[in-house]
């Protein structure tokens, strides 16, 4: 796979926006990505898994119980910062605002 055959975004090179484990009767199934040439300005990505994960069931069982949370919801929320030279489109408020 080469960088050149993954599409490009303000972020960066991109092979997918999100990471997953899935599982199937318990097994954990880890998903990547792969990405052949483009063909034109058409990129060629797919996501695959592998057979599975061998999990021993004998050891320590951890438990998330007594955590914290990182930030509380009443913490201000970062605004995104759009692509550049995308206007997002006006809110719903300031909409109203200017048909009256």
């Amino acid at each position: 796979m080469q960088l050149t055959w993954l599409p490009n975004s303000q972020n960066g090179l991109m092979v997918g926006d999100y990471i997953a484990t899935a599982f199937s009767n318990g097994v954990p199934h880890g998903v990547f990505a792969v990405a052949a040439a483009k063909s034109g300005s058409t990129f060629s990505e797919a996501m695959y898994t592998a057979e599975g994960l061998a999990v021993k069931e004998e050891g320590p069982q951890l438990s998330s119980a007594g955590d914290k949370p990182l930030h509380h919801l009443s913490d201000p929320i970062e605004k995104e910062q759009p692509e550049k030279g995308i206007v997002p489109p006006p809110s719903k408020k300031s909409a109203k605002r200017s048909s009256k």
